[in-house]
């Protein structure tokens, strides 16, 4: 009589290996023993199936089902461990990071990817499963390095692909931060012109800067043609080039649309604790 039986071996997942196998049959209720085979750095978990006898379509069907919740238990485990010391492997081979970069990466924009909604994590979660499902199907014994390294070509290359937008984000964000950076700099240098300004961005664009006495202050502040504002690149850059050159210590803004969201953050990194957001006074109402 056939025996069924599945064999995982690692060398560097012992503890998480075991632990996934043995919540399989405890929690998940699938109906197998397991047996442990260790020798030096090999680990070896045999897992037979005491229900399968090999003699009706039943026990094939069963068979595959078993196989996709091993496929889904040893996918936890990589994702978990070995995904981490691959993707830390190119990041320092392939785009030369440092030590530093890599950690932040893995802290920041790596995380940020696999925790929100987009098609990358599914994608590769459900690729690698299918591979080991399909591997299973034809195979008993499966090592997980050897899997990993010799197989799961698509896998690893949705991973790549996570690495390349993880290093693109994270790239922009230093750019980002070296502008800031940059700015703060800038403006301590500067030499007050208004204590305090309040800023107002009415909806169709017009912006009006006012002193601290409500007086209109717009010609000392900045000059804008007319045509610039059809740019709204060109058009916040002015702006706050003009905020920057007056360097108050108290800013003011009153209103503002969802256009110049990305000019209001850059002001608001840059001003930090000297800026505050107005919502409610007769300035706002000016802005309706």
């Amino acid at each position: 009589m056939q025996e069924y039986y599945v064999e995982v071996g690692t060398s560097n997942y012992r503890d998480d290996l075991y632990c996934k196998l043995d919540d399989l049959r405890s929690k998940e209720g699938l109906p197998f023993e397991l047996y442990e085979q260790k020798n030096g750095a090999s680990y070896l978990v045999r897992c037979v199936y005491s229900t399968l006898k090999g003699k009706k379509g039943e026990d094939r069907l069963a068979q595959r089902i078993y196989n996709y919740y091993f496929a889904h238990a040893l996918a936890e485990i990589i994702f978990k461990q070995w995904e981490v010391a691959f993707v830390k492997k190119i990041l320092k081979k392939e785009y030369s990071m440092s030590y530093k970069d890599i950690e932040m990466i893995l802290e920041k924009s790596w995380q940020d990817l696999n925790s929100h909604n987009t098609y990358l994590p599914a994608t590769k979660k459900h690729i690698l499963i299918k591979s080991i499902l399909e591997f299973l199907d034809s195979n008993k014994r499966l090592n997980i390095e050897g899997f990993m390294n010799f197989r799961a070509d698509m896998y690893k290359r949705e991973v790549r692909k996570q690495i390349a937008s993880a290093v693109n984000s994270y790239m922009l964000a230093q750019e980002h931060q070296s502008f800031i950076s940059m700015l703060k700099k800038f403006i301590q240098k500067q030499v007050t012109i208004f204590s305090t300004i309040h800023l107002i961005i009415k909806p169709q664009g017009e912006v009006v800067f006012l002193d601290d006495r409500g007086r209109n202050i717009n010609k000392a502040c900045y000059s804008i043609p007319s045509d610039d504002k059809t740019n709204i690149e060109l058009y916040e850059d002015s702006l706050i080039s003009a905020i920057l050159k007056c360097a108050p210590r108290r800013l003011v803004v009153h209103s503002f649309t969802d256009n110049h969201n990305d000019m209001i953050q850059i002001i608001n990194e840059v001003f930090e604790n000297k800026i505050s957001f107005c919502t409610g006074c007769p300035l706002c109402r000016v802005s309706d």
